[in-house]
């Protein structure tokens, strides 16, 4: 357990998403956070009321094509990772929009987000991006955290079974899974802890990671341990 316990949260949640827009956009949006207290039992909170912060007419744009910038969202994950994720929330965020993804395909589990221009919607034309940026090598990072979930699967799923036996003794409360899935974009996350994983380029992923999405287990744990010694990971992935 020496890496990668991020969050045995308290009982009580903050939610800070909740009411970071601006003043102008609550009141256009009051009828989807009214109800929504400031603070509220982690253990009710499913997501309701989550708003970054955003331009009205870009919380608009996001509620009035939904399933169409959602739809963008998924292929952004096939196009550039070849992994199945669904979108679980879409939202305005600035003067654009943003797509919250869950992923559960071949045992790669992980949450992410991906920003969009309004102007994602008037194509249908490949996504696949050959981006060097900064931003770009932190969403690889995300999706790689799913991988490291895979790689030590059994670790991990008996370290939840830990915190999910103890919870009542200990007197502690996570995030639920509905709120994971709509509000957070941080890769591998369950109701108690996360997964990082640092964060690498484009081309390292295409070349190392990718072709182990489906390889079956035991040469998808070599082929991992192969891919950190080829970028020179040097985080120490025991758990």
């Amino acid at each position: 357990m020496k890496k990668f316990i991020g969050s045995v949260l308290a009982t009580t949640l903050i939610l800070g998403g909740c009411s970071t827009m601006e003043n102008e956009s609550k009141k256009d949006t009051k009828t989807e956070t009214k109800s929504v207290p400031e603070e509220m039992e982690a253990s009710k909170y499913v997501g309701q009321g989550f708003q970054p912060l955003a331009e009205k007419d870009a919380i608009e744009f996001a509620k009035k094509h939904k399933d169409k910038i959602a739809k963008r969202g998924e292929q952004f994950f096939m196009d550039n990772f070849g992994l199945k994720v669904k979108a679980t929330n879409v939202v305005g965020s600035g003067d654009g929009v943003e797509v919250f993804v869950h992923c559960d395909d071949h045992d790669i589990v992980f949450n992410a987000s991906i920003p969009f221009d309004k102007s994602i919607i008037d194509s249908d034309s490949s996504l696949r991006s050959e981006d060097k940026g900064d931003d770009m090598s932190m969403m690889v990072g995300t999706v790689l955290s799913g991988f490291e979930y895979r790689a030590q699967k059994e670790k991990y799923d008996n370290l939840y079974k830990f915190f999910k036996d103890n919870e009542e003794k200990y007197q502690y409360t996570g995030f639920t899974k509905e709120a994971i899935n709509k509000t957070q974009n941080v890769g591998y996350k369950n109701e108690y802890f996360y997964i990082t994983y640092s964060s690498r380029s484009l081309k390292e992923y295409r070349k190392y990671y990718e072709p182990l999405i489906h390889k079956n287990d035991k040469e998808f744990k070599e082929g991992m341990e192969q891919a950190r010694k080829e970028v020179n990971y040097a985080a120490n992935t025991d758990t």
